[in-house]
């Protein structure tokens, strides 16, 4: 596996700096998109702040990012390769819940957001489900 580039904090106040990260081995149910354009936002800030006292070191932010899927897991489906996506404040979810099931990943019990426990899109790469 090729590292992926990001930006990271590396502390609460410090500024951005170039971060190479292994993500070890593509997931069954995860895609792959390279990173074409990400936005930043308050809570984007907010996290690199650790305002609301959960965010984890080095910090890469970036939750609204447009790109292409380059590579899927096994059992990924619903996209293409060279597909262009979009990945907001959530990057994994349960998908057979009644919520998921209902087009309302937001609110499944196993959402898990694209910032907390893991890298952004600040980077060349992102992953998620």
């Amino acid at each position: 596996m090729t590292a992926y580039r990001e930006w990271a904090a590396p502390r609460t106040g410090a500024a951005l700096e170039p971060f190479e990260y292994d993500p070890g081995a593509l997931g069954a149910e995860e895609v792959e998109i390279t990173v074409e354009h990400c936005g930043i936002c308050h809570s984007d800030l907010s996290m690199l702040d650790n305002a609301w006292g959960f965010t984890q070191y080095p910090f890469v932010p970036g939750h609204e990012a447009v790109g292409r899927v380059t590579a899927m897991g096994a059992n990924a489906k619903g996209v293409v390769i060279g597909q262009r996506v979009g990945l907001g404040w959530n990057a994994y979810s349960c998908l057979h819940c009644d919520p998921c099931l209902a087009g309302n990943q937001h609110l499944c019990r196993e959402v898990q957001p694209t910032l907390a426990g893991r890298h952004g899109a600040f980077a060349d790469k992102v992953r998620a489900h």
